[in-house]
């Protein structure tokens, strides 16, 4: 059995279920089927060799659920089969919970093929067997031999294979025999074996990404994103774009919503986006969805984008990290979302420094976490950076929405850091601090925050080196929503 952690981080959320069943939060038909080798997969009658009354009586019979399953964001699988053997309407006895969209940790599993679901099923079910029933139209190139099934176990915190699942090709159902209640979901093998660095040898094939939709189109809405891109021309040019037009453009964003987030920007020429109704680039959905990489525009400017979403994380880049952005301006943006909203960026970690950008426009930011160049970011340095951008209809003199929340904050210097002969650093403790970390500068550039929770004395050499440079180091909290400095700044050279 391969036991395997999540590679995404928990969100959970508790919702109702009904207790008769298959639950589903879209439209579908509950059969029940019995006995199971007689009905097919598309009758929704009891079997006439079985009455409902028989179902009262104290001998188990085995009986089948069936739960159409219509989900245009995730529509590989079509329906879920469950059965058992019940003395009773087996569907008094187990619940079935649809949980894509409704907990992350389960919808953002890598390699999902169609919709996570949770079974809960009673002692008065025995011999439990769960399929899941997909549509090959709808693989995505994905090879039928490829599709396993993986319960997680909460015990645990881990993933298995599920043992001795089987695959029926002709009817298109992967099932097996079950042991317990949980979730259970079908996966891409080469996919989720691949992301924990496992032989996929086996499991290896290509597709043409251009022939299907992306996880992004199905899932989202695309403005004027598709309607521009030309696929083909991204999968030639990848990683490193180099864009003159808005279409090429539009190509970057599909790219990077769809296939890799991995890739450099360079603009050869002003931009003009007044006619579109524009997209972020990365987005917080998705293995594949965040955007990491570069944009240089050297010197050029994108006029006129408009981007207006009724989510979170939205601007030009609308979430990444490791992003490095330079040399570039926008003029007559609007970006409007609920919160971490900025015409640059919207929720973004992680980035270094950005040099040479400047901003002209109006952010419609919701909440919070809004500003002119970024809504939230943790550590960017804003060098050679302008803004002339209202904000919810005033002017905004902010970068992004940490330097508010910092202007807001009185720095308490309560820690003391003390630069020992050896250029390890002591410092003092106190109670009371949320998310306690070390802020490293090397050149004023920003090169590392790390947890100090536990950590009285930091040895910079085993984190940040001992070559020529200025350093400066001090201790930030997490308070009021952003990260604070609280000790003194210790700076030192070495030549």
């Amino acid at each position: 059995m391969k036991k395997l952690f999540s590679a995404m981080a928990v969100l959970s959320m508790i919702i109702s279920c009904t207790s008769c069943g298959l639950y589903s939060t879209y439209e579908a038909d509950v059969e029940l089927a019995v006995p199971t080798e007689e009905i097919s997969a598309t009758e929704t009658v009891i079997s006439a060799e079985v009455s409902t009354e028989q179902l009262t009586k104290a001998d188990p019979i085995r009986q089948e659920c069936r739960k159409t399953i219509k989900n245009s964001e995730k529509p590989e699988v079509v329906r879920v089969h469950f059965e058992g053997l019940c003395s009773e309407d087996i569907r008094k006895h187990a619940q079935v919970k649809d949980l894509y969209n409704i907990d992350i940790f389960h919808s953002e599993v890598v390699g999902l093929v169609g919709i996570p679901i949770e079974i809960a099923y009673d002692s008065e079910i025995s011999q439990p067997r769960l399929g899941f029933e997909y549509d090959t139209s709808e693989l995505r190139g994905i090879p039928e031999k490829n599709l396993v099934m993986l319960h997680y176990s909460e015990e645990d915190e881990f993933y298995n294979t599920v043992e001795d699942f089987e695959l029926d090709t002709d009817k298109c159902i992967v099932s097996a025999d079950i042991e317990e209640s949980g979730v259970y979901l079908l996966a891409d093998a080469y996919q989720w074996y691949e992301c924990w660095g496992m032989d996929v040898s086996e499991y290896a094939y290509e597709r043409d990404l251009t022939q299907y939709k992306t996880d992004w189109e199905r899932e989202e809405d695309t403005g004027s994103i598709m309607a521009l891109a030309n696929k083909e021309w991204a999968m030639e040019n990848a990683p490193d774009f180099h864009v003159s037009t808005a279409e090429q453009l539009a190509s970057v964003v599909w790219y990077v919503n769809g296939i890799d987030g991995n890739v450099n920007v360079t603009l050869e020429k002003d931009i003009d986006l007044s006619d579109y109704q524009w997209k972020p680039m990365g987005w917080g959905k998705g293995f594949n969805g965040g955007f990491s990489g570069t944009v240089d525009g050297q010197g050029h400017t994108i006029y006129g984008m408009t981007i207006m979403e009724d989510y979170l994380q939205t601007g030009f880049i609308g979430y990444g990290t490791g992003i490095s952005v330079k040399n570039i301006s926008f003029e007559d943006a609007y970006v409007s979302a609920t919160h971490c909203t900025g015409i640059v960026g919207g929720e973004l970690y992680s980035c270094g420094t950005w040099e040479n950008i400047h901003v002209q426009g109006k952010v419609h930011g919701g909440n919070d976490d809004y500003a002119a160049i970024v809504g939230r970011e943790t550590n960017i340095n804003f060098k050679n950076c302008s803004a002339d951008v209202t904000v919810n209809g005033e002017p905004f003199e902010y970068l992004s929405y940490r330097q508010k929340r910092e202007a807001e904050v009185e720095i308490v210097e309560t820690f003391t850091l003390t630069l020992n002969d050896d250029y390890t650093i002591t410092r003092d403790e106190h109670e009371g601090f949320h998310n306690l970390g070390w802020n490293i500068l090397i050149n004023d550039e920003q090169r590392l925050q790390r947890n100090a929770e536990n950590e009285l004395v930091l040895d910079t050499h085993n984190w940040v080196g001992d070559s020529p440079a200025k350093y400066t180091i001090y201790l930030v909290a997490y308070i009021n929503g952003t990260y604070i400095r609280v000790s003194n700044i210790l700076e030192y050279e070495l030549s």
